[in-house]
């Protein structure tokens, strides 16, 4: 369970800073949000650098320094919030070292060692969306300078291919280790085979019937050989047909995105394992 704590601290610069992995964004809106975000960045390091720490109270006031949901949120060396523009603000003039869990808390702690280097860097992390109310993968940028660190983040709803090639191999490798174990974790809902707005489902190719789903678990025994995508057209059939004497392949089709809750272009990689055929899909931002 999430505490209230944890939940306010969700759009802190401090966890965004200890993901060592830096992500490139692929889609549109994706570049649009980190265009965004770095002028965002740029103005208060600008605003900073003209007015010091006086500044800290603009970046926690609504008004030039946020944009709909970016804000910007300053921490000192040693993990004090000094300012906010989001709902973290309520933690200003606290140490928000303790509410983080084990591994946000090392690397909370090595982007306050590391020195200045007059660059924004970037970081990527998964926290709770305030606004959501789900853990979401978040993505920030961050200059450090003198003793504060200034940040702004947004998070990122759309996987992207790899992040579905990825779970795809996972699924594939447990179905091969264990079917019906595996079969059952996804039904759970399990976290190792839900991430985001990535997920499996698994068809039965002898009945063409669904029998596990890692979103949506009233499809599982219903037909999918019958079933259409979001925009009306045959999803089932032809992909089955597709499939027939193959043992990976693609298909696109409309769907909606469990993340943004659009429907949205979606691209299905599929894998055959016995008569089980394993898709897992990634959402671009075409949205219907």
């Amino acid at each position: 369970m999430i505490t209230m704590k944890k939940w306010l601290a969700g759009g802190l610069l401090v966890s965004v800073l200890f993901c060592s992995a830096l992500v490139a964004a692929t889609a549109i809106t994706a570049k649009s949000d980190e265009e965004r975000v770095r002028a965002l960045l740029e103005r208060a390091v600008a605003y900073y650098q003209e007015q010091g720490e006086r500044a800290f109270a603009a970046f926690s006031r609504v008004g030039q320094f946020s944009e709909d949901d970016l804000y910007v949120f300053v921490v000192d060396r040693n993990g004090t919030m000094l300012a906010s523009g989001g709902p973290s603000r309520k933690l200003i003039g606290r140490d928000i070292s303790p509410l983080l869990d084990d591994q946000l808390q090392l690397g909370f702690e090595a982007v306050l060692a590391q020195p200045q280097t007059g660059s924004i860097q970037q970081g990527e992390y998964r926290w709770t969306n305030w606004r959501q109310g789900r853990v979401e993968r978040k993505k920030a940028f961050y200059q450090i300078l003198d003793a504060h660190i200034i940040a702004v983040g947004y998070y990122l709803p759309r996987a992207t291919p790899a992040d579905a090639r990825n779970m795809l191999e996972r699924v594939v490798a447990a179905l091969g280790d264990d079917a019906e174990q595996t079969i059952g974790l996804i039904n759970q809902l399990d976290s190792q085979f839900y991430q985001d707005d990535t997920y499996p489902v698994i068809i039965d190719s002898d009945t063409g019937r669904f029998v596990a789903h890692g979103y949506n678990h009233g499809l599982v025994g219903s037909r999918f050989d019958t079933i259409d995508d979001n925009a009306g057209e045959p999803l089932g059939a032809p992909l089955l047909k597709q499939m027939e004497n193959r043992d990976t392949g693609e298909f696109q089709y409309q769907w909606r995105n469990p993340a943004t809750q659009q429907v949205e272009s979606k691209t299905a990689f599929i894998q055959r394992v016995g008569r089980y055929l394993v898709l897992v899909g990634w959402y671009s931002d075409t949205v219907q």
